[in-house]
């Protein structure tokens, strides 16, 4: 019901304070019919959104009382915005949209309502739950309605609400906070993303004695399973577009977004999503295919974003088929074009698998599959200046009507905030919109330019610049030329250094730092001082973005168009070869000086360093398969990756590249790099579960090792030998190769390998029964690890001390190792371990005696693992099948279906909260 209020975004034009009568008939349910005479607030308004929780359901259920409390709803309503003088400009159903002058009446508006609302003995139906939200700012009153962000604003924050609940923007607070009503307070929620997916919005909550004041999270995006990106800009226009696309992905299960390049379908995409959120139980997830080069790499990409993991033993079709066959998820599919049949291949599959998916693909052409249903987007709606003339004195309002003008001005305003527009210039900034064909890109492009040109001055050079592509039949140009003209058009406006600057930049992908530019892009005609400079200019040209990275540092980062357009500029100037290679001897030293930051106490810190340049690392991996010669030093980064790729878990992409570097000729050598590759390799094997391929790894990397007289590292290779043998139930072999490896560590006193060694004889104990001795050489290695500072290996030793600790029935021990274990998963944003995590508080629970907790933690380890594509090892699982047991030994068959049922519906985090309460 919330959306009725208004999701409209104009981009307000300057005016004066005051305010504008009019009569509006006001429909109540019921009998009677009230006519108002009120006046409409005008520049800087306070507006009250409201809507009634569950109203649909509460109509289903009781169609007759329903009417009645609805008129006793409106009534109370109607009488606190009257007596706080209100202009209700719009109702919805039950949904009212109200103006204030100030917003000290709005807020006593809602107060009262609310109050009265709830002493109001409803009968059959129950109380009315009703949501508020209040925020202050401009607006533009035309044709009895209010446009303008605030608008659109305020509706989001009342749809992240419940019902009860009056949500306060920060612009509403600071001018109530220090007058509010008696028996009224303010509660801080913190800034919440809501979904226009731009700035996130700080949120009050209104706080009235004597009423409900604690309520469920807001439904915000961070309260949602989603990916979905933060926009730097806001969105403006799409109305039309954005009912349809609701309208049509409730009649099909793909719905194909197709529009040529720049006119926002990926923007358009991701609102849609945005605004759909609550209706995908499992989430919506958004697949990012612009910088796949190889139509091999969609499944894994897919898999990526949903967070699954491939296994070894079935295809990964078919695992992303079973994990999202019980799921009510949506996919966005961005960026198809270039890998139009793989993405066809794999969504039919996907959706024949899954009957509750819906996809969203964005495209410059259909799938071609059986129910695609294509949406095509246009570009924003423009003056059409073949019919019509802008001029005179109603010029500004006229052009305001147009989705191009609004998006231009909106843009402009961003660059310059001093920008309006004025019956003198309108026309010039319709013919912009017009010479433009609407495309959002282009208009973006051309709205930076108002920093240092008026709209009078951009027309004049678009006319110039365009002539030959306006003397034909302009219906018949193909509206990407349009878009490449202009870009040509800003290419040609820069510096010689720009330019040259521009296409160098088309070596990175996913983003850049300024170091990486210094060094990559300068020489042969640009000096490395002369760098911030030029990327500067380039921001202001909106050629590039300005993001900020995990340590706060900048990053510097391109639209896919202008991306791709850098690209091709830099292939054809014959220094696409040199600049990569540039690339990757920059990512080459990076990879080596963070290897060793990985394994220390800064280890988050670094992860996310290494993980925003992972699109970048993948793309010198790629070169270095391509170019003669460079095989070593892609396996070189390869292997010094194994961390990042270990905790993060992009494990195919690794194995796959890491096995095609180990088959060229010239890493074929048995040397240390050749014995560290394999090691990589292995242990991408290991955590796919592939234990034989695993132990045959580091068999090799042991024996090469040994060869070139590297004890040390031979050691280090029998204890991963080990640990695989151990996996495999080889007791015997397992024992032998850690006590071999220790006893040479100990020797050349190796403080890893004796950790480690330690550690894996402490499994073999405990595998054996002897879970004293286990737990005894678990923590011996957790303290040797600890001085190392190794938090992400400490991790996975607390998980064996936990499990010694619980066979001991040592439940403190065991709660004190789980809590740690999970505080690191957390710090270092590891999913994967998160259901084993589960799954040991579980089995805690059991000797605890808390059977009904325990039954909830290993169903939402279960659902967990589902939704990661894990499945658990013979051990494990004969392990799982006793726990099985003893539970349902003592739960009545009622007990354990409804504590599982709990548990599967349960969010991870939230059920590793539960799991940790005693």
């Amino acid at each position: 019901m919330a959306v009725g209020c208004a999701f409209f975004i104009f981009c307000p034009l300057k005016v004066k304070s005051g305010k504008i009568e009019r009569t509006i008939l006001a429909a109540t349910p019921g009998p009677a019919t009230l006519n108002l005479r009120m006046e409409a607030p005008l520049g800087t308004i306070t507006f009250l959104f409201t809507d009634i929780e569950g109203s649909s359901r509460l109509w289903e259920r009781f169609p007759v009382d329903m009417g009645r409390a609805l008129a006793r709803h409106d009534g109370i309503l109607r009488e606190a915005i009257e007596r706080n003088g209100g202009f209700v400009f719009k109702t919805v159903g039950d949904a009212f949209c109200v103006a204030f002058d100030t917003a000290g009446h709005a807020l006593r508006a809602a107060s009262e309502a609310q109050q009265n609302l709830f002493a109001e003995p409803w009968g059959e139906t129950g109380p009315l739950r009703v949501r508020m939200a209040l925020h202050t700012g401009e607006a533009e009153f035309r044709d009895g309605d209010y446009f303008g962000p605030s608008l659109n604003r305020v509706a989001r924050v009342m749809s992240a609400g419940h019902g009860g609940q009056v949500l306060l923007t920060y612009s509403t607070v600071q001018l109530v906070r220090d007058d509010l009503p008696a028996r009224v307070s303010l509660r801080d929620l913190g800034e919440r993303r809501l979904r226009d997916l731009s700035r996130p919005e700080h949120v009050f909550q209104l706080v009235i004695e004597g009423l409900p004041a604690d309520f469920p999270s807001l439904r915000s995006l961070e309260a949602m399973p989603n990916n979905l990106p933060v926009q730097l800009t806001s969105f403006i226009g799409r109305e039309k577009e954005m009912a349809e696309a609701k309208r049509l992905l409730n009649e099909t299960h793909l719905l194909t977004l197709i529009g040529t390049g720049g006119t926002g379908k990926t923007r358009l995409s991701l609102q849609v999503a945005a605004d759909l959120l609550e209706n995908f139980a499992d989430g919506v997830w958004f697949v990012e295919l612009a910088v796949i080069n190889d139509p091999v790499q969609v499944p894994a990409t897919v898999a990526g974003a949903l967070g699954v993991r491939e296994e070894a033993e079935h295809p990964l079709l078919e695992t992303l088929s079973n994990f999202l066959r019980a799921k009510h998820l949506l996919l966005i599919f961005d960026n198809c074009e270039h890998v139009v049949e793989a993405c066809a291949q794999l969504v039919e599959s996907l959706l024949r698998a899954a009957p509750n998916l819906r996809v969203i693909a964005t495209s410059r052409h259909s799938l071609g599959i059986a129910g695609e249903v294509i949406l095509p987007i246009p570009p924003l709606s423009m003056p059409n200046l073949f019919r019509e003339r802008i001029s005179g004195v109603d010029a500004m309002e006229i052009v305001s009507q147009f989705e191009a003008v609004r998006l231009f001005i909106d843009r402009a305003v961003a660059v310059k905030p001093t920008f309006e527009v004025t019956n003198e210039n309108a026309p010039a900034v319709a013919e912009i919109c017009w010479r433009l064909d609407g495309i959002p890109l282009a208009l973006e492009l051309a709205a930076a330019r108002v920093k240092v040109l008026t709209p009078q001055q951009i027309a004049q050079r678009l006319n110039d610049r365009f002539r030959l592509l306006t003397g034909g039949s302009r219906t018949a140009m193909p509206r990407q030329q349009t878009l490449r003209a202009l870009i040509d058009w800003s290419i040609d406006l820069l510096s010689g250094p720009e330019k040259i600057v521009l296409r160098r930049l088309g070596v990175f992908a996913g983003g850049r730092t300024m170091a990486a530019v210094e060094e990559v892009c300068s020489g042969n005609g640009v000096e490395d001082w002369e760098v911030l400079d030029l990327l500067t200019q380039l921001v202001d040209k909106s050629l590039l973005a300005v993001e900020s990275g995990p340590d706060g540092g900048i990053r510097y980062t391109m639209t896919e168009s202008v991306w791709q357009y850098a690209r091709e500029k830099l292939e054809e100037s014959g220094e696409i070869g040199e600049m990569r290679d540039r690339h990757l001897e920059y990512f080459l030293r990076m990879a080596k000086e963070m290897q060793p930051r990985l394994i220390g106490p800064d280890q988050a810190l670094w992860l996310e360093r290494l993980d925003v340049e992972r699109i970048n690392f993948r793309q010198a991996l790629e070169w270095s398969l391509k170019s003669p010669g460079q095989a070593r030093n892609g396996l070189s980064i390869a292997s010094a990756l194994i961390r990042l790729w270990e905790v993060r878990s992009n494990l195919k992409d690794g194995r796959e590249l890491i096995e095609s570097l180990l088959q060229r000729p010239e890493t074929a050598g048995r040397d240390t790099l050749r014995a560290w590759g394999i090691h990589a390799f292995g242990r991408m094997a290991w955590m796919r579960d592939e234990n034989e391929l695993a132990a045959s790894c580091f068999r090799e990397a042991m024996e090469i090792f040994d060869e070139l007289g590297n004890r040390e590292n031979g050691a280090l290779m029998r204890v991963f030998y080990g640990f695989i043998e151990r996996s495999l139930e080889h007791l015997d072999a397992a024992e032998n190769l850690l006590r071999d490896a220790l006893k040479t560590g100990e020797e050349l006193s190796a403080p890893i390998v004796i950790a480690t060694a330690t550690s894996g004889l402490g499994s073999v104990m405990g595998d054996r029964g002897n879970h004293e001795l286990g737990l005894e050489l678990k923590l011996n290695s957790v303290e040797k690890f600890r001085s190392l500072g190794d938090k992400w290996i400490i991790g996975l030793l607390l998980w064996g001390v936990s499990r010694e600790a619980t066979s001991l029935g040592r439940s403190e021990t065991a709660r004190e190792a789980l809590v740690e274990w999970a505080g690191i998963s957390r710090e270092l944003h590891n999913k994967w371990t998160l259901p084993y995590i589960l799954h040991a508080f579980g089995d805690l629970k059991i000797i605890e005696k808390h059977y009904h907790r325990a039954a909830l933690l290993f169903a939402a380890a279960e659902a967990m693992r589902d939704h990661l594509g894990f499945t658990l090892l013979p051990y494990e699982q004969r392990a799982h099948d006793e726990s099985m047991a003893i539970l349902r030994a003592n739960l009545s068959e009622v007990e354990f279906r409804q504590a599982w049922e709990n548990g599967k519906v349960m969010r991870p985090w939230a059920a590793l909260e539960l799991a940790q309460q005693s």
